[in-house]
């Protein structure tokens, strides 16, 4: 099942991405031969539009564009197709159609944030507006570290914690308690060598007790079980605020996801956090696991990092074409075609190469 909500979430958003891509080529009178719904080889065209044909792939992960003019090696056109060649479009509308993708991804995360809190969703309460007051919250269980005590113990994402206790019977009633009391809890017992028990309902009608030994080094200097606690609440706004807190989750993101990029370049946070297919096929089953907005959720932080990946200046990428775009108008000429079709072949076979590793990497923590 999760494994099917990865290959649906990562088309739409790859869908999306190349949606962006194709309106604006048409927008500017660039041809595009296909607009096909996953990888090649080719399983069958499903209708022409335009000059553009749609075809169904056999490869079931996202799409392309094929924007003629995009993979330009020097040959000689004539004036017909000149008419309709990307190089051959003024570099403010090559910029656009290469960044087309990338706002698509953007603003496909805002419509969805937005959407979640127009309809009413499950959020964490530190997402809510100032003065903005919730019925009733709940302290619930929003991940779970891989190998983990908790892991191991079985507790899952979306279990609703209700009471912790203690070897002595001491016991916290879940109320009004702070994420940072329950963690000092548990670090408590984790000093004193004991377990904790959790008391959780889990698809809001079943209860269920699971004691758990913390670990140290979870948590850099304290003993953990390997959580992440969220409280949440209902949260539910009209259209017009709806929309405004969209924008701001969305700008929010953007900039940690960018940040986070910066860091990982820069060697200031390990490799070993960057998950490829394998770890986000674990993490949507999560989100989907603790409710449908958490997984919509999720899509849009997914569609944000596909989104700040493609603005990466890097040959194959998005962001290396239009840094190409950028240099050819400051010198005012084209760059030689075949120098900069060889850079993008090595950059996809880099990519890959890394995209080869991170899986790899996922693999290994399976086990």
């Amino acid at each position: 099942m999760n494994i099917l909500l990865f290959i649906i979430v990562l088309g739409v958003l790859v869908f999306v991405h190349e949606l962006g891509h194709f309106l604006f080529a048409k927008l500017f009178n660039i041809r595009v031969d296909e607009f096909g719904f996953g990888y090649p080889p080719k399983m069958f065209k499903m209708f022409r539009w335009k000059g553009t044909d749609f075809t169904m792939n056999w490869i079931p992960f996202g799409g392309f564009v094929k924007i003629f003019g995009e993979a330009d090696d020097g040959e000689e056109l004539s004036e017909e197709d000149k008419q309709v060649s990307l190089v051959h479009k003024p570099r403010w509308q090559q910029f656009l159609v290469m960044f087309g993708g990338i706002l698509f991804n953007v603003i496909f995360a805002w419509i969805l944030f937005s959407a979640i809190y127009m309809s009413g969703v499950t959020a964490p309460i530190e997402s809510a507006p100032d003065n903005y007051s919730f019925e009733e919250t709940r302290l619930v269980v929003s991940g779970v570290m891989q190998d983990s005590p908790a892991d191991l113990a079985r507790l899952i994402p979306g279990d609703e914690v209700k009471e912790l206790f203690n070897d002595t019977g001491e016991q916290i009633t879940i109320t009004n308690e702070t994420i940072t009391e329950v963690s000092e809890f548990i670090n408590l017992q984790g000093e004193l060598g004991g377990d904790v028990g959790f008391i959780v309902l889990r698809n809001d009608d079943q209860l269920e007790i699971i004691e758990i030994s913390p670990e140290e080094g979870l948590i850099e200097g304290k003993y953990g079980v390997g959580i992440g606690l969220e409280r949440v609440g209902e949260l539910q706004l009209p259209f017009h605020q709806a929309l405004v807190y969209g924008a701001k989750n969305t700008w929010n993101f953007t900039v940690a996801i960018t940040q986070g990029f910066g860091q990982l370049i820069t060697g200031q946070i390990s490799a070993d956090n960057v998950s490829g297919p394998v770890g986000i096929v674990k993490q949507i089953g999560d989100a989907s696991a603790v409710g449908i907005s958490y997984l919509i959720g999720f899509t849009a932080l997914l569609s944000l990092n596909l989104a700040v990946l493609n603005l990466i200046p890097f040959p194959a990428l998005d962001g290396g074409r239009i840094l190409i775009i950028l240099i050819e108008s400051i010198i005012g000429r084209r760059l030689n075609p075949n120098i900069v079709n060889w850079v993008n072949v090595i950059g996809f076979f880099i990519l890959i190469a890394l995209m080869l590793l991170v899986t790899a990497n996922d693999i290994i923590k399976l086990f």
